[in-house]
């Protein structure tokens, strides 16, 4: 395993941040309530679970990567892109085309035109400091079709009896879709990853957040919470692609002051039919607790001020030559409510996840999702195997990469809204009784009594629901300004 970094120059941001920033007569900023001091107390929960943090300690257990900085004047450029294309907001100037193109030729002769590393063959995962790109589109918009209908004909191939019901011929559809969406992130050249980084929502809204805590730093704000700055570091991250490891075999793990408490299917969407075997089962976390026992807490343990309490993702690859399985670090996430639980609950399942529990847990999903035949259609529309002409070669100014689905598929078929359609010039949200009731519509975010998941709740300044749910929220109307403040 190895690493490459470059410095990273200290260079201003010249264009206008994407919040509600106002300067005073000494052209420092002024802070707008709490909201920017929420944002730094976010930077200080998450900044220890960047790539670039873990990585060096852990970097025999992980897969091979590289760094390329972004400074934030790259970081803009790619925000004002995004606009750029996706809104009605023409920000994109000179300066921020012949950054990209720097980013780009640098993805080229670093990464993909390399001989001293393995990406040229091996292929490459994409991400950023935070987040992949996930939600990014595809070149060829035909391959994630195609991935699709190759899985779904070997599923029913070999489970015939479940594709006859509607419930498990949906949940093969949605496995199916997963693993179309994670083999189709393999990039191969420049433009492949440069694409995906350019068309997603989450790095989007990942940079602004970045930039956001930036300006604080660069204007020497007041801190008068004495919350801990953290200088900028963002990289594009590029990491080796393993063909072996298969997207049903990752599992969310919990660790709670340097304690393993308990084990997830990391993809719980799914009822995966090999993982219906209890012994499979208990083979896993036997296999699991041993690997984070003689590997990841020798590691971790020698920095109890940043890993006493994280999640980390690990994939399991089955070794056909031992019978065994090998494990490997995906990623690293805060141990906070803002990381998915995947088939525990941050409330439900409290005292198991903070080692109360008589043993460590480990949950798969044993039935179908719920409302998985209504789930379906949204899965295959946000993963992109939906038959559509996806490709990005789409006209400009057109929908981002999830718009389509917050247009109408987040709030179920029996009853939508086009949330970006009627809002025009709208600043705030109101809680009515509406509103309420679409969300409570919403079978995706989970059962009508838990509307949008049972993990997701309001942020504590804006009001604005929290995760993935949120996120998407934001999205569709992403050019109608940044600031959506729910009323109590």
């Amino acid at each position: 395993m190895g690493q490459k970094e470059s410095s990273i120059h200290d260079d201003s941001i010249k264009s206008e941040s994407e919040s509600d920033l106002k300067t005073d007569s000494n052209n420092k900023i002024e802070i707008q309530g709490e909201w920017y001091g929420e944002q730094l107390l976010k930077r200080c929960k998450t900044v220890y679970f960047d790539v670039e943090a873990w990585y060096k300690i852990i970097q025999s257990e992980t897969f091979y990567t590289e760094f390329i900085p972004i400074s934030p004047s790259i970081a803009q450029a790619f925000i004002n892109f995004f606009k750029t294309r996706y809104t009605s907001e023409k920000l994109l100037n000179s300066n921020d085309t012949q950054l990209i193109a720097s980013i780009q030729n640098q993805l080229k002769e670093q990464i993909f035109n390399s001989k001293t590393n393995k990406f040229h063959s091996n292929g490459a995962f994409i991400r950023l400091s935070a987040r992949s790109p996930k939600d990014g589109r595809r070149i060829d918009s035909q391959k994630i079709n195609q991935f699709y209908e190759q899985k779904l004909n070997e599923l029913q191939l070999k489970y015939p009896n479940e594709y006859k019901s509607i419930k498990g011929k949906a949940n093969m559809q949605i496995i199916a879709s997963w693993y179309a969406q994670f083999y189709s992130l393999k990039v191969t050249s420049e433009i492949e990853a440069l694409n995906l980084i350019l068309s997603s929502a989450r790095v989007y809204h990942d940079l602004i957040q970045a930039l956001d805590c930036q300006k604080v730093m660069d204007n020497k704000i007041a801190n008068i919470n004495n919350i801990e700055l953290h200088n900028w570091n963002n990289n594009i991250i590029v990491r080796e692609w393993n063909n072996s490891l298969d997207p049903s075999m990752e599992f969310r793990c919990f660790v709670y002051q340097s304690n393993l408490t308990a084990i997830s299917q990391y993809n719980y969407y799914c009822k995966y039919y090999h993982l219906q075997n209890d012994a499979i089962i208990q083979k896993i976390k036997i296999t699991i607790i041993k690997y984070w026992q003689e590997k990841i807490q020798p590691l971790l343990d020698p920095w109890p001020e940043k890993y006493s309490n994280y999640v980390i993702d690990i994939g399991l690859i089955e070794n056909k030559s031992t019978n065994k399985y090998d494990c490997i670090v995906i990623e690293m996430n805060p141990f906070e409510t803002t990381t998915h639980p995947c088939l525990f609950d941050w409330t439900k399942d409290n005292n198991q996840l903070r080692g109360q529990g008589n043993e460590i847990e480990i949950r798969v999903q044993l039935d179908y999702y719920p409302y998985v035949e209504d789930y379906v259609e949204f899965i295959l529309d946000i993963n992109q195997c939906d038959g559509k002409n996806n490709s990005s070669s789409d006209h400009p100014a057109k929908e981002p990469p999830s718009r389509n689905v917050l247009m109408y598929h987040f709030f179920n078929i029996n009853a939508y809204v086009a949330i970006g359609g009627n809002l025009d010039g709208v600043r705030d949200w109101t809680r009515s009784l509406q509103y309420v009731n679409l969300v409570r519509q919403s079978r995706v975010w989970g059962s009508p009594s838990s509307p949008w998941d049972a993990n997701a709740t309001f942020d504590s300044i804006t009001g604005w629901p929290t995760r993935d749910f949120g996120m998407a929220l934001s999205t569709a109307a992403v050019d109608m300004g940044e600031t959506y403040l729910l009323n109590a």
